[in-house]
């Protein structure tokens, strides 16, 4: 960071398969080395294990334990892994429900896995979720109903308006990825989004950018459009992204951000 430089808040990226980068040791060693507060999602619980290693002894990076609705009901046998692990970790991810299937079958077997995720998170009650909603976001924030005890980050949402009001009411966040920075349907669901519940992700290594795979720091090019949509310059943009990151953590309790981090974010 140039010494002309005012402080900057570290980046955030809530929603990164860094276990799915072709190198994934090199993933985390830029995040590290970037600062930037970077939760790690996995798709099954048999590949969590993997996941925590990597993250072990990291300041930057938190480990979730997922299982993806597009693999639910063929890996629901890994349900009871997912169980044995959950005091592991308090980020769960990624999860929800993906309606592309035309099966009805499977997406009665998928709400009901991630119903049993949901109550489960529920006990322990300080858990983070990161969801996946894709064609079921009525289903999806129906699933939370009224007392759901932990935090809810709606990942890439694209349902619609109704059913993110509700999600508003319930008091859920939601993630933006560079991708849907460049939706205009993306970009107006965005303005009906409460601005202190609004966070950045990559979703990296799925998103692609003009130069490859998204990685954390392709954050920066989402809150560049989200400064100007909400008529701030880019670091007031930053500072009020990362603050709504240490308030979700705050809020969730039992998250510690490492001190001084701020100066190492160019």
């Amino acid at each position: 960071m140039r010494t002309t430089d005012r402080k900057k808040s570290p980046l955030v990226d809530t929603h990164c398969h860094i276990d799915l980068y072709p190198d994934p040791e090199t993933v985390v060693q830029r995040v590290e080395s970037a600062g930037i507060y970077t939760i790690a999602v996995t798709n099954t619980p048999s590949v969590f294990p993997q996941t925590a290693a990597l993250a072990a002894g990291r300041q930057f990076i938190r480990p979730a334990l997922g299982l993806h609705p597009e693999l639910a009901t063929e890996r629901e046998r890994e349900l009871p892994t997912m169980w044995r692990l959950m005091d592991q970790t308090r980020y769960i991810g990624e999860i929800g429900l993906d309606y592309v299937t035309p099966s009805r079958t499977e997406r009665v077997r998928q709400r009901k896995i991630f119903e049993a995720i949901v109550a489960n998170c529920d006990e322990s009650s300080d858990k983070i979720l990161t969801v996946h909603s894709r064609r079921a976001a009525d289903d999806t924030v129906e699933v939370f109903g009224e007392t759901f005890r932990g935090t809810v980050i709606m990942h890439w949402y694209s349902g619609p308006k109704r059913a993110l009001e509700k999600a508003v009411d319930k008091g859920f966040y939601f993630s933006i990825n560079t991708a849907m920075v460049d939706s205009d349907r993306s970009l107006q669901l965005i303005k009906h989004m409460p601005r202190e519940r609004i966070l950045t992700e990559t979703d990296g290594p799925f998103v692609h950018t003009s130069r490859g795979p998204a990685h954390p720091e392709n954050t920066r090019e989402v809150i560049r459009v989200l400064a100007k949509q909400w008529d701030l310059t880019e670091q007031d943009a930053r500072k009020t992204l990362y603050d709504n990151f240490a308030r979700l953590l705050t809020a969730s309790s039992g998250d510690n951000l490492p001190r001084g981090s701020v100066n190492r974010v160019s």
